[in-house]
């Protein structure tokens, strides 16, 4: 599954804003679709694909580099289907989150320039975990990575509770990439929104999102 058509395959940074929150039975992830070449300040493409399913329990969103984020998503989807082959039942969130920490970890020589929200459901509910190019792991119910981060984590702190129904979940994370839409030069053209519950994995329509704010179209 390509980020991106052919003529922005080698843009070297997607600079953006992704979020992603825990609520009572689900995971959420929200992102811009700007996709940024920030060496020539430039906007190289309006509609790059930030949200990625994985697994059918499975969903990450990705900051950085575009052909490292493709690569190390390939890379998770291939461990998760090896891993169900060979068990007979689906990868935990907590062990392919790992799996992609020593994947980064081990090239931090030469890193994979992207940072990654990595959301699941599993048979102990849902979670989000976060991973950088250094291949650092944490376990958080809320988060924001990218260049518009800042903004939108200003929002999630002042708003997130862990109470949150799934509405109030998407309405919150939709808030906070408007907040990086209205200052980060590099986060823009819409917002996209999936989520993944026991059901599997939701990836929202634009007149979907439009009943929770209508200007996030």
């Amino acid at each position: 599954m390509k980020l991106l058509d052919n003529k922005v395959s080698q843009i070297r940074y997607v600079g953006t804003t992704t979020v992603g929150l825990v609520c009572k039975d689900a995971v959420i992830l929200a992102a811009d679709r700007r996709v940024s070449d920030a060496y020539n300040m430039k906007v190289a493409h309006k509609v790059g694909k930030k949200i990625l399913q994985i697994d059918d329990h499975l969903i990450a969103a990705i900051a950085g580099a575009v052909a490292d984020a493709q690569y190390v998503i390939d890379q998770l989807r291939a461990h998760s289907k090896l891993y169900k082959l060979t068990n007979n039942r689906p990868i935990s969130t907590a062990s392919i989150a790992n799996f992609a920490a020593l994947l980064m970890f081990s090239s931090r020589a030469f890193p994979y320039y992207t940072e990654l929200i990595l959301g699941g459901y599993d048979s102990k509910g849902p979670s989000i975990s976060t991973i950088d190019l250094l291949g650092s792991l944490t376990t958080e119910k809320y988060i924001s990575r990218g260049s518009g981060s800042p903004y939108a984590l200003g929002v999630l702190a002042s708003r997130y509770s862990p109470e949150l129904t799934l509405e109030e979940g998407i309405k919150l994370a939709l808030e906070a990439i408007q907040s990086s839409l209205k200052w980060d030069l590099f986060t823009g053209e819409g917002i996209d929104v999936a989520y993944v519950d026991k059901s599997g994995v939701v990836f929202l329509k634009q007149e979907e999102l439009a009943k929770y704010l209508p200007e996030a179209r």
